[in-house]
Parts: structure tokens; C-alpha cells; sequence
């Protein structure tokens, strides 16, 4: 069992070559045999030195159709090492009880020569010192003797019974040798070309780099390999937007990192006033608040929070409600219920992080819930200055600040990156736009089955 595992290839297209090869021989073998074992029987031949009749009745029947006086000649032109003909000549023969050989063909040149039993004489001879038996035939009418030495019936037979077998078998052997031949090719031809697509995947994934932007594979093949290349791709997007997001946050604490503690430095080379507990707390405390958002900001990428059953309505009917008693001016517009599965965490603060930017930049929020088909949708607008259409798409990137000021109070930028990681982890979409005279619209869109989870 261990030599055959060594043996066996690790491949798919090794594997599959195999297996299909295996398999066609088997069918070819079957098929052999049933052919072989079921095939149309013909009539055995009949035993002794039946190969020679032919020669036998072709020499007398020549012979009787020659002139006498050619019939001499004829005879010796005619004859071979097995069988001889003579012309008015009498061979040496010893007489000995008829064996089965000879009588067959006396038998068979009287009936396929319609001869009667009168123009034929047939007799055993002794065979000569060293030699082999010999069968005499005389026919007295035309004063022809036959001599034939049976030296190689048996070989003659065993030839013909070899001829016989390849002239049935030939043609089905060719022809399914043919058959196997082009079957196996084109099969061969398929298995590569099905399992190309497996190939390029892991090739591309031994290349793939986290500072080089990868090249998606082609979905070609079957539906199977086109639905994992599909997958592969979007694996791999997700990777490399992962890893760009990574090199960004560092680059963005980094360049956050280095005012205040810059300001630092010189609060403590300067001394005085600017040196105060106080002053150093705030810079502190604003260092610290921009760490702890970095990674809250990480963590929300790899929760693996439970999915569970709620009511989304009850859920933004609550937040609504939560903001509105510190005073804000928020309404909300909606179903009484609306069930979906989802992390109810992950998607409470995705909800109230937009919320929360609603109202940080405007005075009054509307949000409104509402079922299009298997899907929830919210809008989540403000009456706030809203964001230039160049931007829109930046501004749900991690660490992107529309107004560079607002570092000092330490904000990230890591809102809106936060709800749109969240809502892209629930299969869901968030898009933003801008609203007439003035306001900004976050437009989410949220499957209500068990997608993603």
C-alpha cells in the first residue's frame, strides 16, 4: 500500500489521468471479452492435412486439361516438397493399414471433384527411413499418382488457426486501439485544460505580495472552478485592501502622533506654564485617544460577534430615542417591526456612529427605515453642510479627515470607516450622497436573511 501511495500521483490532472485511464481500460478489456466470448462461431475445420486438398484437386484437375503428352512436364512444375505429382510412374510404397488422414482425402477430393469412388484409389504408405508418413492417391483413368508427405499438417493448422483468429480480431483491435488513442487524448487534452484555472490559483497565490496590487485571475471553466476563482479574487481584494488599510492607519498615527508629541518636547525644554500637569494630561489624553480608536478600529475588522435574530425598527427607534434625551433633534420614520439577522453590537454602533457624524455637523437627523424585498433600507440624513462630491468616496476611508483641524480634538476619520466595515462584513452597502439646498444622506442597504454569517 505504501510503494502504490508513492506511486500515485499528487495532482488533480495526474490523478484524473489515472483514473480515467484506468477506467477506459477496463471497459475496452470488458468489451474485448464480451466480443471475444460472444462472437459468431464458425465451423471448426476438419482435421488432417486439409490445407493441402486445395493443391491436390488444383494439380489433378490441371493435369486431366493437359495434353498427354504435356502431363509429365506439368506434373513436375506443379510439385512440391509436401505434395508430388507423377505421370505414368508407379512410386515405391509400402502398404500399411489406411490411416484417417488418407481416407479424409479420398473422401473429400471424390466429392468436391464428383468423382465416383472408381476414378480414385487412395492406400497408406510406411514412411521412408527418417521420414514421415505418406498418403497415395491413384487415379487410374488418367494414370496420375499423388504422393504427400504430412510434415507439417499440424503446424499448417496451428497457422491457419492463427491466421484464422487475427483476420476476426484485427479489425476490432485496430479499431479500438484507434478508439483508445483519440479518447485518451482528447481526455488528457480536457483534464489540462479544466484544471488550468487550479493551476494559475495556486501560482498566483505563491505570488501574491502585500505591496503589489494583484492582477485578478480569469473566470473561465466549469461553474465550480469559476465560482472558487471568484472567490479567490475576491479573497484576495479583500487581503490587499486589508493590508492597505493597515499601512495607512500607520502612516495616519504616525503623522497624528507627531504633533503632540512634538508639542510635548517643547513644553518640557521650554519648562514654565507650557510644562504644567495639565497641559501634558491633554496632550497625553489626546495621544492615548488616538491609539485606543486605532485599535477599536482593528478589532471591529475581525469580530466574530454571533449573528442573531432583531428588530431592526426597535433598534433605531432606541437610538433615536437615546440621542434625543440629551437633547439632540432626531427623527425617525419606519415600520413598527422588521426582523434580520445580524451582530446586533457591530451593527448598533455602525447605526449610531452615522448618526452621531448626522448630527455632529448638523443640527437636526431624520432616519428612515423601509423593506424593498429581502432587504432593510435606512437613510440616515442631516441638515449639515454636507460633503463636496469630489470627496464622497474618500471620506469612508480610514484616518481621511475632511477638515485637517479637527485633528487637535482627536478625531481619526474613523467613523464612517467603521460603519462601512461593519456593514460591508453583513453583505450590506453603504453609499453617501449629498441632499438639496444642504445635508448629507448615508443610504444602507442590509439583507434581512443569515448572508455572510
Amino acid at each position: 500500500m505504501k510503494a502504490f501511495s508513492k506511486l500515485y500521483p499528487r495532482t488533480i490532472y495526474g490523478q484524473m489521468v489515472v483514473l480515467v485511464s484506468a477506467c477506459m481500460f477496463l471497459t475496452l478489456s470488458i468489451t474485448s471479452f464480451l466480443l471475444y466470448t460472444f462472437r459468431p462461431m464458425a465451423p471448426s475445420l476438419p482435421g488432417g492435412p486439409w490445407t493441402n486438398i486445395l493443391a491436390v484437386e488444383t494439380g489433378v484437375e490441371a493435369l486431366q486439361a493437359a495434353p498427354p503428352q504435356f502431363r509429365e512436364a506439368i506434373a513436375r512444375r506443379i510439385s512440391s516438397n509436401e505434395v508430388i505429382f507423377t505421370v505414368s510412374q508407379t512410386p515405391p510404397c509400402v502398404v500399411v493399414p489406411t490411416d484417417h488422414i488418407t481416407a479424409f482425402l479420398q473422401r473429400m477430393l471424390v466429392f468436391r471433384g464428383n468423382l465416383g469412388t472408381h476414378a480414385l484409389h487412395a492406400k497408406s504408405c510406411a514412411p521412408r527411413e527418417g521420414g514421415t508418413p505418406i498418403s497415395y492417391l491413384f487415379l487410374p483413368r488418367d494414370n496420375i499418382s499423388i504422393q504427400l508427405y504430412n510434415t507439417s499438417n499440424h503446424h499448417l493448422g496451428r497457422m491457419m488457426r492463427f491466421g484464422r483468429m487475427m483476420r476476426w480480431t484485427m479489425p476490432l483491435t485496430l479499431s479500438l486501439t484507434f478508439l483508445l488513442t483519440i479518447t485518451l487524448s482528447l481526455t488528457f487534452w480536457s483534464i489540462w485544460h479544466i484544471s488550468r484555472p487550479l493551476r494559475n490559483i495556486a501560482v498566483q497565490a505563491d505570488a501574491f505580495s502585500y505591496d503589489i496590487a494583484p492582477e485578478p485571475l480569469p473566470e473561465h471553466g466549469p461553474t465550480e472552478v469559476r465560482q472558487l476563482t471568484h472567490a479567490f479574487n475576491r479573497m484576495q481584494a479583500r487581503i490587499a485592501a486589508s493590508a492597505e488599510e493597515r499601512t495607512r492607519m500607520l502612516i495616519a498615527i504616525g503623522h497624528d502622533l507627531r504633533t503632540p508629541l512634538t508639542r510635548l518636547f517643547m513644553r518640557l525644554e521650554l519648562g514654565g506654564e507650557e510644562a504644567s500637569p495639565s497641559a501634558m494630561k491633554h496632550d497625553l489624553t489626546l495621544m492615548k485617544k488616538m491609539l485606543n480608536g486605532a485599535l477599536h478600529f482593528l478589532r471591529e475588522q475581525t469580530d466574530a460577534e454571533k449573528a442573531e435574530a432583531i428588530d431592526l425598527a426597535s433598534l433605531l427607534e432606541s437610538l433615536c430615542h437615546e440621542f434625543g434625551v440629551v437633547g439632540h433633534t432626531i427623527h425617525y420614520v419606519g415600520p413598527p417591526q422588521l426582523i434580520g439577522f445580524y451582530q446586533t453590537t457591530a451593527l448598533e454602533r455602525a447605526l449610531s456612529n452615522l448618526i452621531e457624524n448626522g448630527l455632529k455637523y448638523g443640527t437636526e437627523v431624520h432616519v428612515s427605515l423601509r423593506k424593498e424585498g429581502q432587504r432593510a433600507l435606512i437613510d440616515i440624513s442631516d441638515n449639515g453642510p454636507g460633503i463636496p462630491v469630489n470627496l464622497l468616496a474618500s471620506a469612508r476611508l480610514p484616518f481621511y479627515r475632511l477638515d485637517p483641524a479637527r485633528a487637535s480634538d482627536g478625531g481619526l476619520g474613523l467613523g464612517l470607516s467603521i460603519a462601512d466595515a461593519i456593514i460591508t462584513r453583513h453583505n450590506g452597502q453603504l453609499v453617501l450622497s449629498n441632499i438639496a439646498p444642504h445635508g448629507l444622506c448615508a443610504h444602507i442597504a442590509l439583507p434581512l436573511g443569515t448572508l455572510g454569517f
